[in-house]
Parts: C-alpha cells; sequence; structure tokens
C-alpha cells in the first residue's frame, strides 16, 4: 500500500488535507464513497492506468487515415478508456471497432461485482490482442450500427461491460434492414429523429393481464387500452410513455427499495443495470424482490403491482394535473442547457436555454434521455450534434447543434439553433471554399494582443 498527501487551497477557507491511498490494484476509492462503500477498502483497477496508452498517435494517425488498413492501426493504439469508433471514406469502405486494450480475467470472475483482493486468483492474466476486439469491416449487409449496446465478440470470448440495453440498436437495425427504404439524406434525418423502442410493450407483457383484474375506474381503464396499443414511442402529445415512465419507477421502487435501503436504491436508479433487472422481474411472478420486508405478509406480484399503480396515479395527478390529457410526455419531459454561471440564480435566467418540451427518451434513436424517478424528467444527455453526410457529396451535408455556433452570452448565435434542435430541423453545412464564401454572413476575427 502506498499513500501521499495533498493539500487543496480553497478561497475564503482552510486548505482541504486529502490522505491518497494506492494499493497493487490501483487507487483505493473508498474515502470518496464512504456511504455507499463503507470503511472496507475498495480499489478501482482500469486499463488506463495500467497500459502504456498512444492515444494522441492514436487520433493523430487516425485523423490522417486513408485506407481502412491505416485506420485500424491508428485505433489499434488507444488503449483506455474503451471507445467505438465508427470510420467510413469516399471509396466505400466502412469499419467499426472495439477500441481499448480488455483484460484477460481468469475463468469464474465476474467483474460486474467487488472482487476479493486479497489473494491472486482475481488477478488479470494480461491483455487479449487487438484482432480478438469486436469489430466489423465492410460487412455484407453494407452498414454498420454502433449504440453502446453489448457487441458480438470476434473471438467467441464474451467482452464483460457496462452495455446499453439492446433496444435502441434493434430499433436503428430494424429500420436498416428494411428494403422499401432508400438511404438518402432524408431518410438518415428520419431515423435520427426516431423516437420508438420496445422496451416499454416487452416489460409490460407479463403486467397487463394483472393490470387489468385490479384497475377497474374507467379514466385509468383507458390508460390501460392505451399501454396495450403502445408501440414504444415517445411523441410529445402522448400520455402513454408518461405513463409508462413513472410506473416503471414506482415498480422499481416498491419492490427493491426495501431490500436496498435509500442509499443503495438511489445507486441503483443510476445504473443501466436496473432496466434490465426489471424485464427479468415482470416477468418473474415467483421473484423474492415482490415481497415488502417491512411488512408481516409476504406480497405477490399483483400485490406490489398494485402498489406501484397507485403511487403512480396519486404522483401524476399531483404534479401533472388532475385530467390525465394534460400528461403529455412533452409536458412532463423537458430538456434545459444548463450553464455553469446558471447554476447560481438569477444567472440562470441569461445563461440557461430552455426548458423545451421535447419527445425521445431513454435508449430510442432520438435519444434524449433522463434518470429512471419520478416525473417530471429532465433531460441529462442526449446527441451533442446531428449530422448526415453523403460521402459521394459531402458539400451538401446537413447538421444541427442543440443550441448555437457561440458560447458568448447575447451573440446572435448563442442559442439561434435551439429551436430548430427540438424541432427536428438541420441546417446546410457549408464546407466548400466557394460554397463558404457564397453564404459568409459576417466574419468574426481574433486579433492578438501587442
Amino acid at each position: 500500500m502506498e499513500s501521499r498527501s495533498e493539500t487543496i487551497l480553497v478561497k475564503d477557507a482552510k486548505p482541504v488535507e486529502l490522505t491518497l491511498r494506492r494499493s497493487p490494484h490501483g487507487p483505493i476509492i473508498t474515502d470518496a464513497f464512504k456511504e455507499s462503500l463503507g470503511s472496507t477498502p475498495v480499489a478501482m483497477w482500469w486499463a488506463f492506468l495500467e497500459t502504456e496508452n498512444p492515444i494522441l498517435d492514436a487520433m493523430y494517425e487516425l485523423n490522417r487515415a486513408n485506407t481502412l488498413e491505416k485506420a485500424r492501426a491508428a485505433v489499434s493504439k488507444i488503449h483506455s478508456p474503451g471507445l467505438n469508433i465508427v470510420w467510413a471514406n469516399a471509396s466505400g469502405d466502412i469499419g467499426w471497432w472495439a477500441a481499448a486494450r480488455l483484460p484477460i480475467r481468469p475463468d469464474g470472475v465476474n467483474s460486474h461485482f467487488i472482487l476479493d483482493g486479497s489473494s491472486a486468483e482475481s488477478d488479470k492474466l494480461g491483455f487479449y490482442r487487438f484482432s480478438d476486439n469486436p469489430q466489423e469491416e465492410n460487412p455484407a449487409r453494407g452498414y454498420i450500427v454502433s449504440a453502446n449496446h453489448q457487441p458480438k465478440p470476434k473471438n467467441g470470448v464474451s467482452v464483460p461491460g457496462y452495455y446499453a440495453l439492446p433496444d435502441r440498436v434493434q430499433r436503428l437495425d430494424e429500420r436498416l434492414r428494411d428494403p422499401a427504404i432508400k438511404w438518402d439524406i432524408k431518410a438518415s434525418q428520419s431515423l435520427q429523429l426516431d423516437t420508438r423502442n420496445d422496451y416499454g410493450p416487452r416489460l409490460l407483457a407479463p403486467l397487463l393481464p394483472i393490470l387489468n383484474s385490479f384497475v377497474t375506474l374507467p379514466a385509468e381503464r383507458a390508460m390501460l387500452e392505451r399501454l396495450a396499443a403502445w408501440d414504444g414511442s415517445y411523441t410529445q402529445s402522448s400520455i402513454t410513455p408518461t405513463v409508462f415512465s413513472q410506473l416503471l419507477y414506482e415498480l422499481a421502487r416498491a419492490a427493491m427499495a426495501d431490500e436496498l435501503g435509500e442509499v443503495q436504491f438511489k445507486n441503483l436508479l443510476g445504473t443501466r443495470a436496473l432496466e434490465t433487472a426489471l424485464v427479468r422481474l415482470a416477468a418473474d411472478a415467483d421473484s423474492p424482490w415482490w415481497d415488502n420486508r417491512n411488512t408481516p405478509v409476504v406480497e405477490s406480484r399483483t400485490d406490489t403491482l398494485k402498489v406501484a399503480w397507485r403511487n403512480s396515479m396519486n404522483h401524476l395527478k399531483t404534479t401533472l394535473g388532475e385530467d390525465p390529457a394534460g400528461w403529455g410526455w412533452g409536458k412532463a419531459h423537458t430538456l434545459t442547457h444548463n450553464h455553469p454561471l446558471g447554476s447560481q440564480k438569477p444567472l440562470d435566467r441569461l445563461f440557461n436555454i430552455g426548458p423545451f418540451e421535447v419527445p425521445g427518451g431513454r435508449e430510442v434513436p432520438n435519444c434524449l434521455a433522463y434518470p429512471i424517478g419520478p416525473a417530471p424528467w429532465a433531460v441529462t444527455y442526449g446527441p451533442s450534434t446531428r449530422r448526415v453526410i453523403d460521402f459521394a457529396d459531402p458539400t451538401h451535408a446537413v447538421g444541427i447543434n442543440p443550441v448555437g455556433q457561440s458560447g458568448v452570452l447575447f451573440d446572435a448565435h448563442y442559442k439561434d439553433q435551439a429551436q430548430t434542435f427540438i424541432d427536428g430541423g438541420y441546417v446546410p453545412e457549408h464546407l466548400s471554399e466557394a460554397d463558404v464564401a457564397a453564404n459568409t454572413r459576417s466574419t468574426l476575427t481574433l486579433t492578438p494582443a501587442r
């Protein structure tokens, strides 16, 4: 074990003294997560801290690669963090590589759990070759899809990781393999703006018969009919995604909070593991999670689902109003572009952009995502830009920023693309010298001080 002291100077306050510890398995992170981890030392092992990782060389070479072979060689130098690299050229080559040095783990070691570091049983055995990493080059189907899903390993060895649900990539693939669609710029835009996946209908399938057995109020029966007919689309006017998203949270809380406690349940809400777990839970009538440990009786799936449904209705009425007609997804699901200075009121009125009512949701192609939790839901991440480029005609590329081209308050371009982004619009991206000259409206000149 190694340790060192650090002093952080704080304006108008006493310096903060920190003791940082490091073990052969990496830095000790317990002190930063005392509420969750307690006092037992937990180390974090990361390939980034254990490899040479010439990532700047890799990016320099990748930006100059004009062949598939050169692109592959450049990507192989990215050891960490793990990245999906998708590449194409004007000659028609396409490639995707899982860029990372993937550790070889002993049989029986599950990296999803905190491992016992007191012996060598869990120690890494080295790294796989880059050629073993999941990857695709010029596949016969003619396209590549990457959506942070678990990839199919090239060498047959499963790659453990923290992956997104498969529903988004399945929706993308479903549309891309449709032979009736001609993939021009317009079709590509519609794919980026698609708001549908199968997660909601998939989770609801085993629960709808149970809900139908006890939901009797006419207004709530109407909601059940909508849930039963729902195709999984998150459109602004629909109330169905609002009801589903609230029920999803209440189902998790009613089933799991009693076992986990508030701290660990809150931690669980911030992980991707929960969505996968809830699909399995909904389909398992005999799961011990359905029982509420805080009561003397043993609750069933039906009992817990009744609690989740009633809590959902009560919360939505309190938050969005008594009339379900006012529960549209756009009213409950909003996007605000927060500026660091906007965290201090009243500067938020100057610097922050929004809120906007938005479509989309978690793990749909138009991924405007939010944490699992009670309504309303504020978008916490989404695309940094939308862009469509025809490599045969790149001068007619189109794109859109979430806010604007300028980060300077009061500049004309500080937020002039924000509403267009919400509306699903695009603007031309002028690339050729002649096109830039023809469309120039103003010029910003930066003059160094003398």
